[in-house]
């Protein structure tokens, strides 16, 4: 390597492979031999799992490797992909999806032409400026501002008290519709133009698409059948990976979100995550309230999907098509990136945001144009980062930090220039958007955003309402002292770097970054240090995106270990831009890093590094098919024939019939509020507007609304609470539920007592108190009720 000697180069390879070696037994070690994933690996379920992932990887590399035809390598792995999405009950939800998602990027490119062009016709928007832009980002951009547009539609709307689920649906079919047969007349009116002009500059080549992307070399065919048989795992076991979070409220947006009134309707839910900034679950409404969640989750996967090839985009922007299939596969071996992809959680599509963000920063710091007519990339950051305030409230922290960096770097390298002012334009939407949902926040909590920052929104002027409470968010800072805390600090960092084990990273594998992060972040650093030491002769210098990435890596990085110090609960997704931009930036200066040692004439370095590859790829699909958000499993199960999707509904109905509530669950009405003591989240399937006693008291509720049964009545005429469903077994051992629910009885605010099998519901009627215990009814309720988890069946 040029500026780099020989033996310092055997050195850094002989470095990277025993730390490669010690992380790797380490992990497999820890997890594997000793760890709960050894247990996972030998169920039958994962068994088949991996047999099956083995059978996708073979079938993509036989056609990509083998087959030279481009058409008959796309046909091959087309049908083979399609099959494995049907027959694992995923290709309807995803095709509709990905539909829905095409609509929104066409509406946003549309409207982005607009802006930008003024006055211009349609057909007019990719000239000038706009010849200058990729695809990839005018995609990306579109999709920007295609989802700002929708957030806006619903938040207009819904300020006239209309809304629900089957009224976004038709909405949104009504767009669908219209998108196509708009696209359908430029495509019409492009073919027409081709005939006479015989040239269309504006329009992408097909053919010269597929042999860009498509693999020339059998490495890169390897790559590329990695990268796809990653995301074919996690469409594999979509359906069956419902986790916590996603049936507590990401998947019941039809109930909890807008109940049919439009999403500024207060519907007295007082947990934390009933008030967040709802951005995901605005752009699924009409992709709720079916008896599949598979078009929610699918929505989810294209957002991963799209970080995937992202990612690669911005690798090979530089490297090429080896660069860019090194950088994608990276990203999709990582399981804090990929094991998003099956959760309604709002992390994957934060993610995508914030590398759009990161993309059009590094186009913005290293562009070269000059004029008012430049294509104005920091303009279009901002336009991102607005967006992704709507989705996550940490965003508000990890956003701000990387649009930061990069502001710091065009500062620092004295290239902030803003090009076509008309960009400001496409700030309208976003801003819109997020003021919209704030704005629906503040309205039911008193703070614009929650979580973590509703004390900086209180020291600043605002009240949080009742019945809300987020002193408690990120546990009690006084807790551990500073040593305490130090201790417990070294003993997570191990773990993530090396192997989460013990009940402090459960949350932490389920979304680990694995040692391949580990090793990245060695390869970043001596990268780095090879850098700062050579000269602009080596080729080798500290360039404009090296000073971008420093930057922004430093600041992600001291970030997270803050973040590791002072919250009690670490989950591994909070570090998911870590690990994204981690990857890129280290794959982008290692090919560099390659490169120079090849025109050196030097071709064991890029094998030692190829070869050192293999065995991380390996552990971390292990990994990857042994873990998930939600910890099922293996596969959904193979079915040839039926609908295409995954039937939720019936499986939640045969649950109730185990349960023995199907009759009480079938007697609520979708406008009902139901107050909930049951087994949370599982008992939040009932078709209603229903929160759970744990929602009320546990995490990100309030234990104060029920120390006193005034208090809980007072909570209950806020909430407007029709009826309460008990579920068999659930107060056997909470004894202030069981007290709460008998008093209730007894002082008459508690009537029409129904039972089916040892469960309960009753109507809340707080204006029917009486003066005379109702100890009949109390009586009544003790013999009926059953404390056994399953009833009297």
């Amino acid at each position: 390597m040029c500026g780099i000697r020989r033996r310092e180069m055997k050195m850094v390879l002989v470095l990277l492979w025993a730390a490669g070696a010690i992380v790797l037994g380490i992990g497999v070690f820890e997890l594997f031999l000793t760890g709960s994933l050894g247990e996972i690996l030998k169920k039958e379920e994962t068994k088949t799992m991996l047999a099956q992932v083995l059978a996708v990887f073979l079938w993509n590399l036989l056609w990509l490797s083998r087959v030279k035809n481009r058409k008959a390598q796309i046909l091959g792995i087309s049908v083979g992909s399609l099959l494995f999405a049907w027959c694992h009950q995923m290709l309807v939800p995803a095709v509709i999806s990905g539909v829905w998602i095409a609509v929104l990027i066409c509406l946003g490119r549309w409207l982005n032409g607009w802006l930008m062009g003024g006055r211009k016709r349609m057909q007019d928007l990719t000239r000038k400026e706009w010849e200058n832009i990729h695809w990839a980002e005018t995609l990306a951009l579109g999709l920007v501002t295609g989802s700002a547009l929708w957030m806006v539609i619903v938040c207009v709307i819904s300020l006239t008290g209309h809304g629900g689920v089957p009224f976004w649906r038709i909405l949104a079919l009504i767009l669908t519709a219209g998108t196509l047969a708009v696209c359908a007349a430029i495509q019409i009116r492009r073919k027409n133009e081709s005939r006479k002009q015989q040239e269309r500059k504006a329009i992408p080549d097909r053919e010269a698409f597929w042999q860009a992307v498509l693999p020339d070399t059998f490495p890169q065919a390897l790559l590329w059948a990695f990268i796809l048989t990653m995301v074919l795992l996690q469409a594999g076991r979509l359906n069956i990976e419902l986790d916590y979070d996603s049936l507590h409220y990401g998947l019941r947006s039809g109930f909890v979100l807008d109940n049919g009134k439009g999403i500024y309707e207060n519907l007295g839910m007082n947990n934390l995550v009933y008030s967040y900034s709802k951005g995901l679950e605005v752009l699924n409404l009409p992709l709720s309230g079916t008896p599949t969640y598979g078009f929610v989750l699918a929505f989810s996967f294209w957002t991963t999907v799209g970080t995937v090839l992202l990612a690669g985009h911005i690798g090979g922007r530089n490297g090429g098509k080896t660069m860019a299939l090194w950088t994608a596969a990276v990203c999709a071996a990582i399981p804090g990136i990929m094991n998003m992809a099956v959760s309604a959680k709002s992390d994957s599509i934060t993610l995508l945001y914030q590398l759009i963000i990161y993309d059009f920063l590094c186009l913005a710091i290293g562009k070269k144009e000059q004029g008012k007519q430049a294509v104005p990339w920091l303009l279009f950051a901002v336009a991102a980062y607005i967006v992704t305030l709507v989705f996550k409230p940490t965003a508000l922290v990890f956003s701000t930090a990387l649009g930061a960096a990069g502001l710091l770097c065009l500062l620092l390298g004295k290239n902030l220039k803003i090009g076509n002012k008309r960009g400001v334009f496409l700030w309208m939407l976003p801003l819109m958007a997020a003021a919209g949902l704030w704005y629906r926040t503040w309205r039911i909590t008193g703070v614009p955003i929650t979580s973590i920052f509703a004390g900086m929104c209180e020291k600043i002027g605002f009240e949080v309402k009742y019945p809300f409470n987020f002193s408690r968010v990120i546990g009690d800072p006084w807790a551990l002292s500073a040593g305490e805390k130090a201790e417990r600090l070294m003993e997570r960092l191990k773990g993530i770097l090396l192997a989460p084990v013990g009940e402090d990273m459960d949350h932490v594998i389920i979304a680990w970054g694995t040692g391949l992060v580990t090793i990245l972040l060695i390869l970043w650093c001596i990268n780095l240090i090879f850098r700062l030491r050579s000269g602009k002769q080596s080729g080798l210098f500290m360039n404009s995106h090296d000073r971008f990435d420093g930057v922004l890596t430093g600041i992600l990085l001291a970030g997270s270990v803050l973040s590791i110090y002072t919250l009690s609960q670490v989950d591994g997704n909070y570090f998911m831009l870590v690990y994204a931009v981690l990857g890129i930036s280290a794959v982008r200066m290692t090919g560099a890093w390659i490169k120079a040692r090849k025109e050196a004439g030097n071709q064991w370095a890029h094998k030692s590094l190829c070869f050192l590859a293999v065995p991380f790829f390996l552990f971390n699909t292990l990994v990857s098919c042994t873990t998930s958000w939600a910890g099922t499993p293996g596969f959904t199960p193979v079915k040839w024939t039926g609908p295409g999707c995954y039937n939720h509904r019936t499986e939640q109905n045969e649950r109730k019939i185990r349960r023995g509530y199907e009759a009480l669950a079938a007697s609520f009405s979708p406008r009902d509020r139901v107050l909930a003591f049951g087994y949370h989240p599982e008992v939040l399937d009932l078709n209603c507007c229903v929160q759970s006693y744990y929602d009320v008291t546990g995490s990100g509720g309030d234990v104060y609304l029920v120390k006193k049964l005034a208090y809980f009545e007072e909570f209950l005429e806020y909430a407007g609470v029709d009826y309460f469903f008990v579920q068999a077994g659930y107060l056997a051992d909470r004894a202030r539920a069981f007290e709460i629910v008998e008093d209730m009885i007894e002082e008459g605010t508690l009537r029409d007592l129904t039972f089916e099998w040892g469960n309960m519901k009753a109507r809340v009627a707080l204006d029917e108190k009486t003066e005379e215990l109702q100890t009949e009814e109390a009586e009544r309720f003790r013999q009926n009720y059953c404390m056994r988890e399953n009833g009297f069946r």
